[in-house]
């Protein structure tokens, strides 16, 4: 009777020992599968949150686009322009600028070429005029060959979406406006959806863009072309390794996961990149990804990169 209970006993301890057993092992497999989970749902908000700042991006572009043609067809502004009448066509473009930024909530400037390609007036500056701009602006020298609109990412003393349009008198070329819009309500947009928004752009057109000249430098390789920015995830993305940076992708630093695709002008140059970052929800790896593929918008008849 004694040996049958000594052999109960291990019996019983053995039992206990393979429900311990299944029972880690029941929690690791939860634990992983959880995990994987959750990083694919990481990823999963990562590639949404990147297709949703593309598309705004693209309406932010055709927005631009639609107040440069709007405005190099006003009657008012016209007949100031072909009267070589500065103060009046000046007067013109900001009242106009004033309605049309209290109706919509954006703030944009504007900027209007002769036929020549020299400053003929910004809406910003009256004094500033005649200064010649094909030099370095092709932009404007593709509008005027072509003689139809574009809108780009441009670089200038920052980094700007610009939109062109041409003036055109009987088919002829008289010159050109321009109107200029940061990323301010991109980065709006995108926070109201809780993501954080840096444009970075490539220190290699440092001395262009002068206005950044005071803007953190970042892996010692990109300017930070925000004037506002969150400062949480700003720290993550400066101990970040940004090196191996492709057409598009996602990596994590720190608490936070990042999402990113490059920026480009018009002639296909990488100007830098539009990051936009999360916080995690749980302490995960994401493995960095760098795709190739590229991002284009097309519309009939104008012009878009």
């Amino acid at each position: 009777m004694e040996m049958l209970d000594k052999i109960t006993a291990k019996i019983d301890k053995i039992v206990l020992l393979f429900a311990v057993l299944v029972l880690v092992v029941s929690f690791y497999l939860v634990y992983s599968l959880n995990l994987s989970y959750s990083k694919k749902e990481a990823v999963q908000s990562l590639d949404n949150a990147l297709l949703l700042t593309k598309n705004i991006l693209e309406e932010e572009q055709q927005h631009v686009m639609s107040l440069s043609l709007l405005l190099s067809q006003d009657k008012s502004f016209l007949e100031s322009f072909y009267a070589q009448d500065r103060k009046a066509a000046f007067d013109t473009i900001n009242e106009k600028m004033k309605t049309l930024q209290k109706i919509q909530g954006y703030t944009f400037e504007v900027q209007v070429h002769d036929k020549n390609l020299h400053t003929y007036l910004r809406n910003w500056d009256y004094t500033i005029t005649d200064v010649p701009l094909a030099s370095f602006r092709e932009g404007l020298v593709l509008v005027k060959q072509r003689k139809k609109p574009m809108v780009s990412i441009e670089v200038g003393k920052r980094l700007n979406i610009k939109a062109i349009s041409p003036i055109l008198k009987e088919g002829a070329f008289q010159g050109s406006i321009e109107v200029i819009e940061g990323f301010g309500h991109l980065r709006e947009k995108l926070a109201e959806q809780g993501y954080a928004l840096f444009i970075l752009l490539d220190k290699q057109y440092f001395l262009i863009a002068t206005s950044l000249k005071h803007h953190p430098l970042i892996a010692n390789r990109f300017v930070l072309v925000n004037d506002i920015y969150d400062k949480n995830s700003y720290q993550g993305l400066k101990n970040a390794d940004l090196s191996n940076l492709g057409t598009y992708g996602y990596f994590t630093r720190d608490k936070f996961a990042f999402g990113y695709f490059d920026i480009k002008n018009y002639q296909d140059d990488r100007l830098g990149y539009c990051i936009i970052a999360v916080e995690k929800d749980v302490p995960l790896s994401i493995e960095s990804y760098q795709g190739s593929d590229s991002v284009e918008y097309n519309s009939s008849g104008v012009i878009i990169r």
